[in-house]
């Protein structure tokens, strides 16, 4: 990731007196998370990620502190793919963030499921970017609509990997819980992009495997 990414976020401002659970954090660990976001210890970047908002107080703080981590939270995610580390970006008060903050962390988020696809990544990892990515907004289809969008052979054999893979289990985790969290990738299984494009590439036995499911 790019120092143009660190360059957006520096201007986010300091929370102040971080005061969160003291059943998950320190005193020194609190003290870190108010700090220069560069210093905060990974596994604590790693622990933050998976925190949910009413271990703060006020929850609002948390808002912040994910906005002022989001470099160091996406670049753990890219380290070790896990939705959880960036449940942040499906808090609603992501809805609320400068537009140059939520494009640039859209941006990164497609970047780094764009070298996972580039580098031949197993179906495990992809399904977890774009999981996680999804988290941005708190909407699957969007970046469904991205797989369908990347071309080449790397792009082709992602997206194979994905059908097959969700043809046995259509329903993923989404930390922001919505009703049906598996409606948009049954959509995309059966979507006439994804045929065609399996179909192209003589995917027989994930077609099948798709009308059978």
């Amino acid at each position: 990731m790019t120092a143009d990414l660190d360059a957006v976020f520096a201007r986010v401002p300091a929370p102040g007196v971080v005061h969160g659970c003291q059943a998950c954090y320190s005193e020194g660990d609190l003290v870190a998370l108010a700090g220069d976001p560069a210093l905060v210890p990974d596994d604590l970047v790693g622990a933050f990620g998976r925190e949910t908002p009413d271990h703060f107080d006020p929850p609002e703080q948390y808002d912040l502190l994910v906005r002022r981590l989001a470099p160091r939270l996406l670049r753990r995610f890219e380290q070790a793919p896990d939705p959880m580390v960036v449940r942040g970006f499906a808090n609603p008060g992501f809805a609320g963030w400068p537009a140059e903050e939520r494009e640039a962390v859209r941006a990164a988020l497609r970047d780094v499921l764009g070298r996972a696809v580039a580098a031949g990544a197993p179906a495990a990892e992809l399904e977890d970017l774009v999981l996680g990515a999804a988290h941005a907004g708190r909407d699957l289809r969007p970046w469904l609509a991205h797989l369908d969008a990347l071309t080449g052979p790397e792009a082709d054999a992602a997206v194979a990997k994905l059908a097959d893979r969700w043809s046995d289990f259509p329903d993923p985790t989404l930390w922001w819980w919505p009703e049906d969290p598996g409606a948009p990738i049954r959509e995309w299984l059966y979507s006439d992009a994804l045929h065609e494009r399996l179909t192209r590439m003589g995917e027989t036995d994930t077609l099948i495997a798709i009308a059978e499911a």
